[in-house]
């Protein structure tokens, strides 16, 4: 439920963000005045496509720099910890020490499909689902 929180938190703010940010560049000069009478240099001919550019794409500049801020930020990130996550509950079995997500410290007595069945002390044994193991304890 935390992750929720912190996702639409994070979301939120992503999109304030992103508002100001169009605001901003909405309030932005859509040409330079000139002059009437004047002849045209080299310079400010460059200028002047420099500006057309980001007036007519800038918005679009700034989507993409916000996407690609979000890719590695939040998805990137959360991928791989979901990979990881799945690749340790497929590689448990028996034998291994682990800590569930409530603090128990355990030996896998037995892995199935979806539930694992762990001895907390001797004689006392807990069937977990595998969503509720949050690492496994490693002998250093």
């Amino acid at each position: 439920m935390n992750f929720k929180r912190k996702l639409v938190s994070t979301i939120f703010i992503s999109m304030s963000v992103l508002i100001l940010i169009l605001f901003s560049v909405a309030c932005l000069p859509m040409t330079a005045t000139e002059e009437a009478g004047t002849a045209e240099t080299a310079e400010t001919a460059e200028t002047s496509v420099t500006t057309n550019f980001l007036t007519n794409y800038g918005t679009w500049i700034w989507l993409a720099i916000l996407g690609v801020a979000f890719y590695f930020l939040l998805i990137r990130p959360q991928r791989v910890k979901t990979k990881k996550s799945q690749e340790m509950m497929s590689a448990l079995q028996r034998g291994d020490e682990i800590v569930t997500i409530g603090g128990f410290y355990g030996r896998i007595k037995d892995v199935r499909d979806d539930v694992v069945i762990v001895t907390v002390a001797s004689g006392v044994d807990i069937k977990l689902s595998k969503g509720a193991i949050s690492r496994k304890v490693t002998q250093q």
